[in-house]
């Protein structure tokens, strides 16, 4: 039986835990094995144990998660998922977890390594996965939130990137280390109960270079490239490269592979988790090649960053109006509780509805119109926020919600002069309008903000928005002084803020000094007047405005002390940099509950 990628964890809600029953933290256990049906599980046992030695719990059932058995040798497989139940006790506990046979109690079993590919020497950075004996997973105590690390921008965009890195996961390291903690010294922090990625987990742009095919398409006039026919074949050839991309970049046992087997997991994607700009190429995107790149992309996050792939074979192609089908958005919600504080993760996904389309005026100038989330995802967000404001803990519990915008809603600013500047080449353009700072967003963005601040007071919860993708470290903030937002038990409190913290990146190179002075000099800093009495500024990280340094965050819900009957838990922030040592920390409250009587 050979192992071909994991195990990987992947974090469930946790909801009101019921008084009369056992406290539990729950999660998922993937592995991809190289099985020849998916119907027929491995005879194979999820055990756990204490530091003592004493079996804890022992999951037998197991599903197919992903069914890839008609892949080419070498690759197929089956993804298989164990659920896993955990109870809870006063303190937080580190388990060890092994796989076992039914015949062998007590004995781990031993993965083959599967053998090295060998239709492509000249592959990008294989990182093949190793054999698996025991790991290791932190449950949180009873009534206490899980620690987070949230990370973005795993990988490099060119080869050469790999090369300015001295120690490429130098990052992944910290974070383990900080993770292996002992967790019985209340001095330290017990480990991570969810591991959040903020985009950008894979790049994907490498496939440009080691598919020849790919490589002589892209090289052919744009003309051409709108019009060319997928050739037979190609679609399933895209499949097996993205496959593989996820098996030498998430495996082995360095960089993120350590984490993913320790710390259940959630995540978004962006543009390079496709290819680099998608959803900024404009009419490209459309073109039968780009949309067969898209869905090979998208069946494989399915598969391997959300846990779970249904009808392997069907495409997600964008239509001729740029909506993706069947999938049309990958927005989540997952909410973590425990019997004072509610902490939501809301997940937007900024790339798969992302697209622009030409808006028939009747006259000789038709207007564009650029969207970053399509209209069924704002549908689900509109309808999750009025689920969250008439959940029955509104005013009675504290609550947080951490919004994973994978692009800032807040940083550099290009003006409308810069964009027109880039024309319709693909160098500067797709950058531009990546970001929500572009001209064409403002409209959507400020929309985006004012439901964060509607949500902030109707629900009663403090909104923190958590970005990548720019490849420095950065803090925002934003103001509104609007009464629509103001929060009544606040009293002659004039306005109300939200948060942004922004990390990236934790393995691509932060940009060189004089090349980020170039890019400060034809920009604006966010300070900004928006619609609506809103108001965006940065705040500094450390000493700078700009964090130029590998980086990931750490976050925690601070319970308050049981003697404070007014504090309210607060979410602490910090950055944690290659370089830099970073002592301060963002703090976040929620508003106070709104007076009885």
């Amino acid at each position: 039986m050979k192992l071909l990628l994991g195990p990987i964890l992947y974090a469930r809600a946790q909801a009101t835990p019921d008084p009369k029953s056992h406290d539990v933290w729950s999660f998922f256990v993937n592995v991809f094995l190289d099985s020849t049906s998916a119907k027929e599980p491995p005879a194979l046992r999820l055990c756990f144990q204490d530091a003592r030695g004493q079996r804890v719990a022992v999951f037998d059932q197991v599903t197919a998660a992903v069914d890839f058995t008609a892949l080419p040798e070498n690759t197929r497989g089956v993804v298989w998922r164990w659920e896993v139940v955990l109870p809870r006790t006063d303190v937080a506990q580190r388990l060890s977890y092994q796989f076992e046979s039914p015949d062998t109690p007590g004995v781990p079993v031993t993965f083959e390594r599967p053998p090295p590919r060998d239709d492509r020497p000249w592959s990008s950075r294989v990182i093949p996965p190793e054999p698996l004996v025991v790991s290791d997973v932190v449950v949180p105590a009873k009534g206490v939130s899980p620690n987070i690390a949230f990370f973005s921008c795993n990988g490099a965009s060119r080869a050469s990137d790999w090369s300015d890195l001295a120690q490429p996961f130098a990052l992944w390291e910290r974070m383990l280390q900080h993770h292996l903690k002992d967790p019985t010294d209340p001095a330290k922090t017990p480990g991570f109960q969810l591991l959040l990625g903020g985009g950008d987990q894979l790049y994907a742009d490498s496939l440009h270079n080691t598919m020849d095919v790919l490589n002589a398409f892209m090289k052919l006039p744009r003309s051409e490239r709108l019009t060319l026919p997928v050739p037979d074949g190609l679609s399933e050839r895209l499949l097996v490269e993205y496959v593989w991309l996820y098996r030498e970049r998430w495996g082995g046992s360095q960089g993120i592979a350590p984490l993913l087997r320790r710390v259940p997991g959630l995540f978004m994607w962006d543009d390079h988790d496709i290819f680099d700009g998608w959803g900024s190429h404009e009419e490209l995107q459309r073109a039968p090649w780009y949309r067969a790149l898209y869905s090979a992309a998208a069946r494989t996050f399915e598969a391997f960053q959300r846990g779970s792939l249904d009808q392997p074979a069907t495409a997600r192609e964008p239509d001729d109006r740029g909506v993706v089908q069947p999938a049309q958005h990958y927005f989540q919600t997952f909410c973590f509780s425990t019997a004072d504080c509610d902490l939501d993760v809301v997940l937007l996904d900024l790339r798969s509805g992302r697209t622009s389309r030409v808006i028939e005026t009747g006259d000789a100038h038709p207007q564009s119109e650029f969207t970053v989330m399509s209209r069924s995802q704002w549908g689900a967000f509109d309808a999750w926020r009025e689920e969250h404001r008439k959940r029955p803990e509104n005013g009675k519990k504290a609550r947080h919600v951490l919004v994973v915008s994978s692009v800032p809603l807040v940083h550099l600013r290009f003006g409308p002069a810069m964009e027109r500047m880039s024309g319709g080449g693909m160098g500067l353009r797709d950058d531009l309008l990546d970001q929500w700072e572009s001209a064409v967003h403002r409209g959507e963005r400020t929309r985006l903000l004012m439901n964060l601040f509607s949500l902030a007071k109707k629900s009663y919860c403090a909104v923190t928005v958590l970005s990548g993708d720019v490849h420095v470290g950065a803090r925002a903030r934003v103001r509104s002084r609007n009464p629509d937002h103001l929060v009544p038990a606040l009293g002659t409190v004039g306005e109300v803020f939200i948060e942004q913290a922004t990390s990236s990146p934790i393995l691509h190179p932060p940009p060189g000094w004089l090349a980020f002075k170039g890019m400060l000099a034809l920009s604006e800093d966010s300070r900004e007047d928006l619609p609506g009495f809103l108001h965006t500024e940065l705040l500094p990280v450390g000493k700078e405005l700009y964090l130029r340094d590998r980086n990931w965050l750490s976050i925690r819900l601070e319970r308050p002390k049981h003697h404070d009957t007014t504090a309210r838990p607060k979410l602490w922030v910090k950055w944690i940099a290659e370089k830099e040592h970073l002592p301060m920390e963002v703090v976040v409250e929620p508003p106070p509950f709104p007076t009885v009587g």
